[in-house]
């Protein structure tokens, strides 16, 4: 045995055992994305990736057995040898392309698709993220084979397999010799390291490291004192129209009426008899919210010179932003409004955080409540899922609001991957959010229903960590509502008044241990 062999056929073992390992391993991780969601199931049946993972599996033992018995016949030098190890190295390259195009192409389509896997789709982040995990290892691999390559086309490694030395330099020499020396144009040579290493940093190293760092300011709730007056807000229940009517013949297989999201006979009966009950009222007007009796209005565990400010998360997911902007302004006027009800400061600006922002802020010292809406498909990495959980059972509130049916479905299934042992629940009429600073007897305003009538939320630690309005509140609040009369629009102001107070007043409960 010559152990000169064995060190240069120690990678081939290496090389084996990785491809030998993702050759029984890929059929699994494949049946374990179609188990978790079943469309996953579905659309690669139909896109054929199921065939084309089993033949990558299949090309996977068959290259990795012959790199394993190669390495073994190389232990002993022998001229058939060197032929087998360049000829496995070669199909290396050959597999790696392979792989590479699997992997673009089943994350591909789970972008594409918008599958969601253990409850997470992926985004552009997301996309770019799995794809450099799965490749990384390969793009390291495949280098080793290369390097092997080069190795067995020294001069050394020739004589000691076939027994023939030869003085001139061979192929491996010349190259090995090229990348020490920079080869007959240095500069040139020099030029392209630069080139490709600037490329990487910016292309892939950057981006990684700009998610560790960012800047926050930490959130001041109002130091002072309060105890709000309850003002009752009576909302008008609007009448629906009646649908037409069609004359057809009894037995016409054409079925017109649709169910509406919240259609029941009790909900039926309890909007009769509550239709003319109420009136508004948009000269309402709270106390001085707070808590820790009469004063000028704060909380007696707050902050100096605190200015209220409005949140956004942001994500991957169509119109994240959607009343931001200066013309619809429906964060600045949702400020203003809520300066204007309690006499609090409020910033002149909104601002938004992506999700993992969120981590950074020193405990005690988050934004009470973080706001989130859309109208398309949502979209969160797993990290940043599990960094927007520990926010809220750390004391945070999610303050969802729907834009669009397919923003409630995206959210309802989100809900779900956010918080795996709970559930979304109707909201009682009577709970204390619609209770204090301003009482909404019949409970969220009917707005527009996207996705129902009813506020839904989850509730950890006796107090709601996420609050979902499926109307749109967020249209509203822009300027001129959206077409929605002044009083309602009014009491969409309220009601986000209503939920910042409890956010304000849960958060100080839930991290007084920070401030002692």
């Amino acid at each position: 045995m010559c152990w000169t062999s064995v060190l240069l056929t120690a990678p081939l073992v290496l090389l084996a055992g990785a491809l030998l390992n993702g050759c029984v391993l890929l059929p699994f991780f494949c049946g374990d994305l179609a188990a978790a969601n079943p469309t996953v199931g579905i659309v690669f049946g139909r896109e054929g990736v199921a065939l084309l993972v089993r033949t990558l599996s299949v090309c996977c033992g068959i290259v990795g057995a012959l790199m394993f018995l190669t390495a073994l016949a190389g232990t002993r030098p022998r001229p058939k040898v060197l032929p087998c190890i360049r000829f496995c190295s070669t199909l290396s390259y050959v597999l790696a392309v392979f792989y590479g195009y699997a992997v673009m192409r089943v994350s591909g389509l789970l972008y594409t698709h918008e599958l969601a896997v253990d409850g997470v789709t992926l985004d552009s982040l997301g996309l770019f993220r799995t794809r450099f995990l799965f490749l990384a290892p390969a793009a390291i691999l495949t280098a080793l084979a290369a390097l092997l390559h080069v190795c067995s086309w020294r001069r050394m490694v020739i004589a000691l397999f076939t027994g023939h030395y030869d003085e001139r330099p061979a192929a491996g020499d010349r190259i090995l010799e090229g990348l020490r020396t920079h080869g007959p144009d240095p500069q040139y040579r020099k030029s392209v390291y630069s080139s490709v290493l600037a490329h990487t940093m910016v292309i892939v190293v950057l981006p990684w490291l700009l998610q560790f760092v960012g800047c926050v300011e930490p959130y001041r709730i109002p130091k002072g004192s309060g105890n709000p007056v309850l003002a009752l807000v009576k909302i008008v229940k609007p009448k629906k129209k009646r649908d037409k009517q069609f004359v057809l013949r009894p037995n016409a297989a054409i079925y017109f009426h649709i169910p509406d999201l919240d259609e029941s006979e009790i909900l039926e009966a309890v909007e009769r008899e509550s239709e003319n009950t109420y009136g508004a009222d948009p000269n309402s007007k709270a106390g001085k919210m707070g808590d820790g009796g009469p004063g000028g209005g704060g909380w007696p565990d707050g902050m100096d010179r605190a200015v209220v400010r409005f949140v956004r998360l942001q994500y991957s997911g169509r119109n994240w932003d959607d009343g931001m902007d200066s013309r619809t302004r429906a964060d600045i006027n949702f400020l203003e409004e809520f300066h204007e009800l309690t006499g609090f400061k409020v910033a002149d600006h909104s601002e938004s955080h992506p999700v993992r922002y969120l981590e950074k802020y020193r405990p005690g010292t988050a934004p009470p409540f973080v706001y989130m809406t859309g109208d398309g498909s949502i979209n969160f990495p797993s990290r940043d899922l599990r960094v927007l959980r520990d926010y809220l059972l750390e004391g945070g509130t999610l303050f969802a609001d729907c834009g669009s049916p397919q923003w409630d479905r995206a959210f309802r299934s989100f809900a779900t991957a956010l918080f795996p042992g709970g559930q979304l629940r109707v909201v009682a009429d009577d709970d204390p959010i619609f209770q204090f600073p301003f009482v909404f007897p019949h409970g969220a305003p009917p707005l527009w229903h996207h996705g129902g009538r009813q506020v839904c939320g989850i509730k950890h630690g006796g107090r709601w960590v996420v609050l979902y309005h499926p109307g749109d509140v967020n249209d509203a609040w822009k300027t001129g509502h959206s077409g929605l009369r002044p009083k309602l629009a009014q009491s969409a102001y309220l009601l986000g008044v209503n939920i910042v107070y409890h956010a304000f007043a849960n958060y100080l409960e839930a991290t007084k241990r920070h401030r002692k």
